[in-house]
């Protein structure tokens, strides 16, 4: 034991235990609302992006009514989707429809028993009016500013809104891209994974970890502190932000960058118990392996490894998503809702900040969580349940570290209880490459890559 006392394993998992517990717990919870007419912000974001691949894939298509029959799905949630959808209607010259959602509108707040806020009403009374084909004065345009991108394709005139029409059909173009390229990474990745397995199954992989030792345990320590340790953190810097600016949501970004990297202090009480940086480094795997390049390749390897697990994931969370829906849509639900469920609250400051925001977001989304997330839940965590799970045969070791760590992983990000096994199906893969490699550069690139082009493509489309 290197001279230093037992480490407190049960006492530091009964903490990780329940704080986990209680946060996965909270995301099953639907929040209250605080009103009959609650706000979603990124269900309003969620209703532009669908928004606008509809209008591109109307633009690239030629087949506007067609496509547009799709819309009506946007036509739920709170008051002010509702409206954003009948200004996309009646944009799009589908009147009929904005007459439909109108008259969908009024159903629900009638079953309800409730009226339209002041705000509502005189936006809606101004949709009312352009349903019935009315021209809209110029001294009223600024109602329409209230339903932000879809006001300006209701305002815009011909040459605008063809503008508009072009800008979301290269959005289009792009994610498209995007998806073929990572659609044919997850072929190639499926091959790799079915030839490990196979291997694997031969006894022929080797794995990558440093063998078993007794003063692994304490790491569960390490993890312990470091959530403790990390929520303190965030909480200090956004104190400390608000201090200096109240509203600014840059400078809340960037305390909380230090927090982040402020956490890794954490790991040095590992060597006030005793084990030397040595250890510690190749525990956790901080190491280069068989070189940074080589491994960073395996981290690519990685990645396309993990696109069809994550593929799995998206079908899984698809099926809670809709049993949340159909649970939501019971005696005594409130119509009026929200929708952004299983999405980042970050995706509101995306749409609303500046580029320092943006670029802060992708530094810390891309850089800063890959590199302190995967030093404690694959680094450290695995580390600690991989060596504790050797009582039981290797199989059932990986698979069991694998899963808890993913677990873990998932229930502690702010995405609610839906978004799980799409965090889960991602962290899978971080965990596999790790066992397979041993040094946690694959597991950051897997992770950086993944977030990299999640937050790329949220700001190109949002942009």
């Amino acid at each position: 034991m290197n001279g230093h006392k037992a480490p407190f394993v049960k006492i530091a998992w009964l903490f990780i235990v329940v704080l986990v517990g209680g946060m996965a717990f909270l995301q099953t919870l639907r929040p209250e609302l605080e009103s009959d007419q609650p706000e979603d912000p990124a269900g309003l974001v969620i209703t532009q992006l669908q928004a606008e691949y509809l209008l591109g894939v109307s633009k690239l298509t030629g087949l506007t009514q067609k496509v547009m029959s799709e819309a009506d799905k946007l036509d739920t949630g709170t008051v002010d989707q509702r409206q954003r959808y009948m200004a996309f209607m009646i944009a799009l010259d589908l009147h009929d429809e904005a007459k439909e959602s109108v008259l969908h509108l009024n159903t629900d707040l009638e079953k309800a028993g409730i009226t339209l806020s002041e705000r509502h009403a005189t936006t809606q009374e101004m949709l009312d009016f352009l349903i019935e084909g009315g021209t809209l004065p110029t001294d009223q345009s600024h109602i329409l500013d209230e339903l932000g991108w879809f006001g300006t394709l209701l305002k815009a005139d011909s040459i605008q809104r063809q503008q508009m029409q072009s800008a979301a059909a290269s959005k289009v173009l792009t994610l498209l891209i995007v998806l073929f390229a990572v659609i044919l990474a997850g072929v190639g990745g499926f091959v790799m994974l079915i030839i490990f397995l196979i291997r694997a199954c031969g006894g022929t992989l080797q794995s990558g970890m440093n063998p078993q030792s007794n003063h692994h345990g304490l790491y569960a320590e390490v993890f312990a502190l470091w959530m403790m340790l990390f929520a303190v953190l965030l909480m200090i810097a956004g104190s400390v932000s608000m201090i200096f600016a109240d509203t600014n949501l840059t400078i809340n970004l960037l305390f909380t960058l230090i927090a982040f990297f402020g956490s890794l202090i954490a790991l040095y009480w590992s060597i006030i118990r005793g084990i030397t940086w040595e250890q510690l480094r190749n525990d956790i795997g901080w190491h280069r392996g068989a070189g940074f390049f080589t491994e960073f390749g395996w981290g690519l390897i990685g990645y396309a490894m993990t696109v069809p697990i994550l593929g799995i994931g998206i079908v899984c969370t698809f099926v809670l998503i809709f049993l949340q829906q159909f649970f939501a849509g019971g005696v005594g639900a409130n119509p009026f809702g929200g929708t952004g469920g299983g999405s980042h609250p970050i995706i509101v400051e995306i749409a609303n900040g500046g580029w320092q925001l943006r670029v802060l977001v992708l530094v810390l989304a891309a850089i800063a969580a890959p590199i302190i997330e995967e030093t404690m839940f694959r680094g450290v965590l695995y580390r600690q349940l991989r060596s504790s799970g050797l009582w039981f045969c290797k199989a059932f070791s990986i698979v069991g570290s694998t899963m808890i760590v993913s677990f873990v992983f998932a229930a502690i990000h702010p995405q609610g209880w839906v978004a799980i096994p799409v965090l889960m199906s991602i962290a899978i893969g971080m965990n596999l490459v790790r066992e397979l490699r041993g040094s946690i550069i694959p597991s950051m690139v897997v992770h950086g890559v993944n977030n990299g082009i999640v937050m790329s493509m949220l700001l190109y489309l949002l942009s």
